[in-house]
């Protein structure tokens, strides 16, 4: 099994029945969405040490959003069966799309070892650390 997962909540049950979505909620979900847009390509950019040097500061930069948005999800306790339909299906499958985005370029980066750069390294395995839980 990845040790990588989609918040619990996205892959929930869903209801029949729809609800609008708590702003708060929302507003998590959005930021999330719009985290995984801004993360891939910075990933992406590490093609070998120099640019996986070039590219660590821009990583460092996104941790902070990682944190916060990892505590937001965080603490969404319980969501009634209506608005977690509601959520999945305005959600779900972009946020599928977007994160597959971001764990390809973890992996890849994985593979490739984050190219012997230590800079990037640190914030790479910082990064993979507020992912796993």
């Amino acid at each position: 099994m990845n040790r990588f997962t989609l918040p619990a909540i996205i892959i929930c049950c869903a209801a029949q029945a729809q609800a609008a979505i708590p702003e708060d909620i929302d507003r998590a979900f959005s930021s999330y969405m719009q985290l995984a847009k801004d993360l891939a390509p910075v990933l992406a950019e590490a093609k070998d040490k120099a640019t996986a040097d070039a590219a660590a500061e821009k990583l460092n930069a996104l941790l902070p959003r990682v944190y916060d948005a990892r505590n937001d999800l965080q603490k969404i306790e319980r969501l009634s069966p209506e608005v977690q339909q509601e959520v999945l299906q305005q959600y779900g499958k972009t946020m599928q799309q977007e994160w597959g985005k971001v764990y390809e370029q973890i992996f890849r980066l994985e593979r490739a070892k984050c190219y012997a750069s230590p800079s990037f390294f640190k914030q790479f395995r910082a990064l993979c650390m507020m992912l796993q839980y």
